[in-house]
């Protein structure tokens, strides 16, 4: 059915007019199922998106607390790696070596050596031998305080002969 139309000045029947009422009335009622369907499907969307939300939420929380885990891993690695390789000297730990000939290094730090002005020999760290002092004239019985890094562990001879051998460890736990 259609709205029928009604002449200016024209007199309309009560059966035109209640024709017209009851499609008006039923064009309002379907319109308003129609706004009423939309709404739900909006509502749905946004509860759907709501608990999309929630979960996308609770899994940058996971990845977060993940994360600061391993940033906490990584700066703990960090500190340690920093530690173990820093080399700056404890002089106030320095201990006199009464056997430079063969020693191994009790921590990281420097063995400190002072070889005598005649003396000709290498020296030799994990069993790699590395030419230390030699003499090839008169000129070259010259005597200068040697420092050799190492680390915990290293085994260390010297071959030559020293007046003085001392073993400096590093700064343990920062500066």
């Amino acid at each position: 059915m259609t709205l029928i139309n009604i002449d200016y000045g024209s007199l309309a029947s009560s059966e035109i007019m209640n024709k017209n009422f009851l499609y008006l009335d039923e064009k309002i009622a379907q319109t308003a199922e129609s706004i009423n369907t939309s709404i739900s499907s909006v509502l749905s969307n946004i509860a759907t998106i709501n608990s999309r939300f929630g979960d996308i939420s609770e899994e940058i929380d996971a990845a977060s607390e993940t994360s600061a885990v391993e940033l906490e891993t990584a700066k703990e690695e960090v500190s340690e790696a920093l530690e173990t390789a820093q080399m700056l000297p404890n002089w106030g730990s320095c201990i006199y070596i009464s056997r430079p000939e063969y020693y191994i290094a009790p921590s990281n730090g420097y063995v400190l050596l002072m070889p005598t002005t005649t003396s000709n020999g290498n020296l030799v760290v994990n069993g790699v031998t590395v030419s230390f002092k030699k003499v090839s004239s008169g000129n070259d019985y010259a005597s200068i305080l040697v420092s050799m890094p190492v680390k915990k562990g290293d085994v260390f001879t010297c071959t030559a002969n020293v007046n003085a051998a001392y073993f400096l460890p590093v700064v343990k736990g920062g500066i």
